[in-house]
């Protein structure tokens, strides 16, 4: 049962062009039967027929139908319930244009889950045939006379078996005979289910109706039960009785007996001339009268040479529909997409071949965008992912310590702070400026090449077997490791070193390293034995004498490994540099002591902050302009495709499609689209930013591409693309069904 509790609804509401549509209308349907809505044109039928299917909303105002109480207007809801329990006939068909009748009818057999093939085909046929629309059934609705779309409409509802029926003006395009036909067989459902309808024909209301509802101005005016039992009376312009013609002239031969007659006393002078030739009989007319219709098998007239007879209202009724054969109870049922990607995906790919000029002129655009997201993600990307270590000139495990902030003037006590703070693990004490002096590669005519300046020192024993990537560590005083930074910092203003003969990082190996001193001499050899993965430029001692021998001094005799760390703490340096493997831990240990200590990377994380924040400045605003425009004009394509398809989306939305599948249905043409344009934009500009970070341009132009700031972009060029592309219609299908097909005129 369906009941109806205070409804109001307003249309242009709070504006000078108000109009209160429904006015605190209450109803309360029965189970069966068929009920009338009557009234003048802006009455408020159509508005109310709309809000018991669910196609509009009210202010104010609830409905019980059957198992739902719906005091709030819920899409789901209502698509649930028209999908599986309304059948709805409206007034201008909504038939999906490109697809057969047949199709058309069986597109709501497939929402409702049923998807034997066997069923379908049996049920569609069937009440194709009710219609008269069987022999109609592969061709497209498109192809199709107004008067056939309606029966097509009428038999997508009908063929539901829904527990209720809402027509609009059912009979609006029908001529008399398809017109009591059609009307014989809402009839027949109305003995067992609901059907409620709109019509403007107080005939047909008087003789189908068991109940009739008048509105005027948005209020219910009268509401009666029908007692009209009269016969009909109705004539059909479709049938000719001859008996009621009057028999103007006859014409009797061999070949050929001919007959005139009219429902006139005037008859027009009319001369005819029948041919046959290659079987095919041709009719040469010459006659005043303008409108000459040919009868035959085709034409739905048929020739009675009788008087017209009024039948009884039990003969009107007759009909052969069986209600029984559409009973879908015992079909097993499945929810599935009814609108699926592969479809979906071929009206895109169809669509994108018909693209003519500005259609290949858009995707041009649409290139460049991605374009223009690949350069915007992956400049960011390269600044955001700036890292620190890349500033760092010595291992970021040392700690910096002040030297006036020491608390005590005792070198020893000093040394053992130190060693509590290693927690007893290996420590080594160094100097913030402990750079190497006049390091140079020792060439075979005795010459030297210089490997650069400002090398630190440091010591073999703060590195691992895996922090290698070619060699060992030294086993030996007279063996040593070196940074990839060494070689190579990854720009143009590294030092050549293939004038020596050392093409790659790796050639490096067993290179013999030596100390020029002031005076030109040298006292050592030391081999580079292995390569660390570091960018800054660092030289890795066995011991504490090869240390100070590479910074420069005479160490024959005179440091020992328990001598060297005094020697630092007592010199004049500003700052110590203590190296432990828990440098946290160590940094919490001496400041608990009193002890004013930093990391040394903190400089460098202090600078790379600053760079990231003054890159992001620069260039966020850019690429956010640059994108944000890309997208507005992705917007408005979106925009006039869902134009191009709103008859399509409004048919889907009055049947109960759920907004997910239609969602589901554009997005396989936006990923469509993105991949055809902007997806090629972005791999070429990726490209040619991975060939300018790998060049010396990057000196000038330092892109970081990499897996996965090509995945970032991608998911932001799909993404967004996605979501504005989408956003069109999200905004659209926040509006009813019915406000859908009012806005745009349907």
């Amino acid at each position: 049962m369906i009941s109806v509790q205070n409804l109001d609804k307003y249309f242009n509401k709070n504006k000078k062009n108000s109009i209160h549509v429904l006015n605190n209308i209450s109803l309360e349907f029965p189970e069966k039967g068929l009920v009338v809505l009557l009234g003048p044109s802006g009455s408020g039928k159509t508005t109310l027929l709309n809000v018991i299917g669910g196609l509009d909303k009210v202010e104010r105002g609830s409905i019980q139908f059957y198992d739902h109480q719906i005091n709030y207007y819920s899409s789901a809801i209502w698509d649930k319930i028209r999908t599986e329990e309304v059948g709805y006939i409206f007034q201008n068909y909504y038939l999906m244009s490109d697809l057969s009748v047949f199709d058309n009818v069986a597109f709501v057999l497939k929402m409702m889950g049923i998807s034997d093939k066997e069923a379908i085909n049996e049920r569609v046929s069937y009440i194709l045939e009710q219609v008269g629309m069987y022999r109609f059934r592969k061709k497209r609705a498109s192809q199709l006379s107004g008067g056939q779309q309606q029966r097509v409409a009428i038999a997508r509802a009908l063929v539901k078996n829904p527990k209720v029926i809402i027509a609009d003006e059912p009979t609006g395009n029908l001529d008399s005979k398809n017109t009591l036909e059609i009307m014989n067989i809402i009839k027949t459902i109305s003995l067992n289910k609901l059907v409620v309808l709109v019509t403007h024909e107080k005939e047909i209301a008087n003789f189908y109706s068991d109940r009739v509802i008048e509105l005027k101005d948005g209020t219910i005016i009268s509401d009666s039960i029908n007692q009209n039992d009269t016969d009909h009376n109705f004539s059909n312009e479709n049938t000719i009785y001859l008996k009621d013609l009057k028999e103007v002239s006859k014409f009797n031969d061999e070949g050929l007996k001919a007959s005139l007659y009219s429902d006139t006393a005037e008859v027009s002078n009319t001369s005819i001339r029948l041919i046959i030739k290659n079987k095919t009989l041709y009719l040469d007319i010459n006659s005043p009268i303008d409108k000459i219709k040919i009868i035959d098998k085709d034409s739905h007239i048929e020739v009675k040479d009788e008087h017209y007879k009024k039948k009884t209202r039990a003969e009107m009724l007759e009909t052969t529909f069986d209600e029984q054969k559409l009973d879908h109870q015992n079909l097993p049922k499945e929810k599935k997409m009814i609108i699926s990607f592969k479809n979906s995906f071929w009206i895109a790919f169809k669509k994108l071949l018909k693209f003519g000029r500005k259609g290949k002129l858009m995707l041009v655009i649409f290139a460049i965008s991605g374009a223009l997201v690949a350069f915007s993600t992956i400049n960011l990307y390269s600044i955001l992912t700036q890292n620190y270590r890349d500033l760092i000139q010595m291992d970021e495990r040392y700690l910096e310590i002040k030297s006036s902030n020491v608390p005590s003037n005792n070198t020893q006590d000093i040394l053992d702070d130190f060693e509590e703070a290693a927690n007893n693990e290996l420590f080594r004490v160094n100097l913030h400026q402990s750079a190497a002096s006049s390091l140079s590669v020792k060439l075979s005519d005795d010459n030297f090449k210089n490997v650069g300046n400002n090398i630190k020192v440091e010591y073999a024993d703060q590195l691992v077997e895996s922090d290698l990537i070619f060699g060992t560590l030294p086993t030996n005083p007279n063996q040593i490791v070196i940074s990839r930074g060494v070689y190579s910092q990854g720009n143009t203003n590294d030092t050549n070193f293939t004038d020596i003969g050392i093409w790659s990082l790796g050639e490096f190996l067993h290179e013999k390293l030596v100390v020029v001193t002031l005076t030109g001499l040298t006292n050592r050899e030391l081999e580079v034995v292995g390569i660390v993965d570091r960018l800054y430029k660092s030289v890795y001692a066995y011991d504490y004498q090869t240390s100070y021998y590479l910074r420069g001094y005479d160490t024959t005799g005179i440091i020992t490994e328990s001598e060297y760390p005094k020697l630092i703490l007592n010199s004049s340096s500003s700052s110590y540099m203590l190296f432990t493997k828990d440098s946290t831990y160590a940094k919490n240990s001496l400041e608990s002591k009193g002890y004013e200590v930093k990391l040394s990377s903190q400089d460098a994380m202090d600078q790379n902050n600053n760079r990231i924040q003054s890159g992001l400045a620069t260039n966020l605003t850019v690429s956010l302009f640059l994108v944000g425009g890309s997208l507005l004009a992705f917007y408005f394509v979106m925009r006039s495709s869902m134009i191009s398809r709103i008859y399509e989306i409004s048919v889907y939305r009055a049947l109960g499609v759920r907004k997910m599948e239609i969602y589901g249905s554009f997005s396989v043409e936006i990923i469509l689209l993105t991949a055809v344009s902007g997806f090629i934009g972005f791999i070429l500009t990726t490209f040619l930013l991975g060939y300018i970070s790998s060049s010396p341009l990057s000196v000038i132009f330092s892109f970081r591409v990499d897996l996965m700031s090509v995945m970032i972009g991608l998911l932001i060029l799909f993404g967004s693309n996605l979501f504005i592309g989408l956003m069109p219609l999200i905004l659209l299908l926040r509006k009813t069904p019915s406000q859908i097909i009012s806005s745009y005129d349907m």
